[in-house]
């Protein structure tokens, strides 16, 4: 027999996957404005540190911001139940998982958590796209929907 939590669950899930979604895009866009304001890097080489400014790196961040302001838009959405917010919401989450990479030399404890973050949103996102095939019914009689 169907449990009331157990028929609840798929909703439950995919409002975790907009909450994580969200705190990512929310950390992301605000690594997004610190990086903006400081930009210098330092560089490391056998014959010593050097402090660089010449590395310009302004344009990846605001890619940072624009893909963090998209998670938070993907996890709210999620929120709200909308049918097709499951396919933007992993595409953004793919987007800023790829993101991520490239920017891990720069940040890497951030990039991690962000990327943690979008893969358990991912993972989260497929429990709730997975579903019963049609045309079965559950324990009490009714069809799943």
């Amino acid at each position: 027999m169907t449990q009331p939590d157990e028929a609840q669950l798929p909703g439950r899930q995919r409002m975790l996957a907009g909450v994580l979604l969200a705190g990512a895009g929310l950390f992301d866009a605000i690594s997004g404005v610190t990086d903006l304001s400081n930009d210098q890097y330092v560089v490391f080489t056998p014959e010593g540190i050097y402090h660089v400014d010449v590395v310009d790196v302004t344009g990846w961040m605001w890619a940072h911001m624009a893909t963090g302001a998209l998670m938070v838009l993907g996890g709210i959405l999620l929120v709200s139940g909308r049918r097709w917010s499951i396919r933007f919401a992993a595409a953004v989450a793919v987007g800023g998982i790829g993101l991520h990479l490239i920017l891990l030399p720069f940040h890497p404890v951030w990039a991690v958590l962000v990327i943690g973050l979008a893969v358990a949103t991912l993972v989260l996102l497929v429990r709730c796209r997975r579903g019963t095939p049609r045309g079965e019914v559950n324990p009490t009689g009714r069809p799943f929907r």
